[in-house]
């Protein structure tokens, strides 16, 4: 996320325990991001799989090695971006979330830390990601339980769920037909993505 920037990748070179590391990250294509809800006569799920943003990051292990802490790792998502299949539901997505006045989302990666497991998969795992999440201007700290594939030597798929309460970050549910249909205030984000990652050529005259 987030949780976005790749961080198996630190496994699979020579990060060593407090040191600093850059990296870059792109999100392929093909990765996607849903955001679900229910009112009290139907369902909706609204898909976003464009906008994504690519950048840098700073990297820090801890002295065992079993969590990471990120600095400037964060990823804006634009609003806008997502199409619920419905040019209603797509105008009350946006109007619920501000997107006029504040169009992106931003998620901020804090830190992870590596979940253990009874076997060790080179090719797959689970993590649980700290990120500060904003909409609208209002932000909350949240923890999410990732797993994780890698897909070659340098892309690496994420993928996970989490549900917030929108009231968390100040949004009203909408209502409908005088009150008579409203949304419920818990929607749950689904990701999956996959992304690419290599340290960039200017890397080691930050680390020397």
């Amino acid at each position: 996320m987030p949780l976005n920037l790749a961080i198996l990748l630190l496994l699979t070179t020579h990060l060593g325990a407090n040191s600093g590391n850059f990296f870059s990250y792109s999100i392929q294509e093909q990765s996607w991001i849903s955001i679900a809800g229910s009112s009290n006569v139907n369902t909706f799920e609204c898909y976003s799989n464009s906008n994504f943003t690519a950048g840098n990051v700073l990297v820090s292990a801890d002295q065992a090695g079993n969590s990471l802490v990120f600095s400037d790792a964060v990823m804006s998502l634009q609003i806008k971006s997502f199409d619920c299949k419905n040019p209603l539901l797509n105008k009350d997505l946006y109007q619920t979330l501000g997107a006029d006045k504040n169009p992106n989302i931003h998620i901020e990666l804090l830190d992870a830390e590596f979940v253990s497991t009874e076997t060790t998969n080179p090719l797959s795992g689970e993590i649980t990601v700290t990120v500060n999440l904003t909409i609208n201007t209002n932000s909350k700290q949240i923890r999410i339980p990732i797993q994780w594939v890698r897909v070659d030597a340098t892309a690496f798929k994420f993928l996970g769920t989490y549900d917030i309460n929108m009231t968390d970050f100040q949004i009203k549910p909408p209502t409908h037909a005088f009150g008579l249909i409203k949304v419920d205030e818990w929607i749950t984000i689904t990701f999956n993505l996959i992304v690419n990652t290599y340290a960039p050529s200017y890397a080691n005259q930050f680390t020397q």
